[in-house]
């Protein structure tokens, strides 16, 4: 059986660009910090991939991108030390050091009195739905939206933003913190003071190499029009969705999303058996973020845009990439109608 991956927002194949790239990096093995010839040459590739990803996503200055060993690490890096406001629809990592309380509008939207002690994503994961992010905000989590939509965060008035590299096709364990240049940091890890003194430790030269070759990629896809395509291929599954089934809602339908996300509910029908079977069947979808796996406040966007509880428990997420194919997702909604007959069979 040929398996779907229809995950793509838990995180993206790695690119094979990606992949060269870091295992070209293996021969540089010595330490970013050391002076000697071998040490240097790994400081000009880590400062090389620092430029190189600074320039894709507008910073002014190099100085402006920690590199950390992810998104949540980047987020706590900033929210640990401050008193902020945020909504029930942002990450854990965001949420955990916050009570979130923020206002969100049927159609997913938050509102943001005070963007300076304010943490507001750029488009959920779960959802898809884009934010439009005041200006001055505190911190701002891009991973969905960076390398799936054209940002450019020079055009963002932020302190501090988020952005990682399994996300676009790179390894795990690496992403970069952006820093407004007049923004100050309370280091979570001190030692040896590297990046700058942000945050110590020998940094992961491997994933970093592989982190901007795959932001490189990206970047030119997105210049050529992928996210366009992408867009098209998931607005026709949404339209094979809702020939099959008109009970089906399909959330932000009628707002501004990411191209390659869909979120639909089948009132009655359990997103997490939809999931196991469709499993079953080959196909990799999931029923939410891929860290609420297994929690009890699992679909709290969807809750907190005014649907039931029970009625969350009913979404599964289709998150689709530059590889997914429309036989794909035609192959799916088969599935997906089989498995949709079956329920209303045992339902009956």
């Amino acid at each position: 059986m040929q398996r779907i991956y229809l995950d793509w927002n838990a995180s993206e194949p790695l690119s094979r660009h990606a992949s060269s790239a870091m295992i070209q990096s293996l021969k540089q093995y010595g330490n970013p910090s050391s002076i000697h010839f071998e040490g240097r040459e790994a400081r000009n590739a880590l400062e090389s991939a620092r430029d190189k990803i600074a320039e894709i996503v507008g910073l002014s200055s190099r100085h402006s991108l920690v590199f950390t060993s992810g998104a949540t690490e980047a987020a706590s890096m900033v929210l640990h030390s401050r008193f902020f406001e945020c909504a029930p629809i942002e990450h854990d990592c965001v949420t955990v050091w916050s009570n979130p309380h923020l206002s969100v509008s049927k159609f997913g939207h938050v509102t943001v009195d005070s963007p300076g002690e304010s943490s507001l994503q750029i488009a959920n994961s779960e959802t898809g739905i884009i934010q439009d992010v005041p200006e001055g905000i505190l911190f701002t989590d891009a991973v969905q939206a960076f390398g799936k939509v054209r940002t450019d965060f020079s055009d963002i008035s932020y302190e501090f933003a988020a952005i990682s590299s399994h996300k676009i096709g790179g390894p795990k364990g690496v992403g970069a913190l952006l820093v407004n240049d007049r923004a100050t940091i309370a280091p979570l890890i001190r030692g040896g003071g590297q990046e700058t003194g942000n945050r110590s430790g020998t940094e992961c030269l491997t994933n970093i190499i592989g982190f901007a070759a795959a932001a490189e990629y990206r970047s030119a896809e997105i210049k050529s029009g992928l996210d366009s395509e992408i867009r098209k291929r998931r607005d026709y599954l949404e339209k094979l969705l809702r020939e099959v089934s008109d009970s089906t809602i399909i959330i932000g339908a009628s707002v501004n999303r990411l191209p390659n996300t869909s979120y639909f509910l089948t009132p009655g029908w359990r997103g997490d058996l939809q999931v196991a079977g469709l499993d079953l069947r080959g196909f990799s979808v999931s029923s939410g973020m891929a860290c609420s796996n297994g929690k009890k406040d699992k679909g709290r966007a969807v809750v907190s845009m005014g649907y039931s509880k029970e009625l969350s428990n009913c979404g599964i997420r289709v998150s689709i990439g530059s590889s997914t194919t429309t036989e794909d997702l035609e192959r799916f909604v088969e599935a997906w109608s089989l498995q949709l007959d079956e329920w209303k069979r045992k339902a009956a």
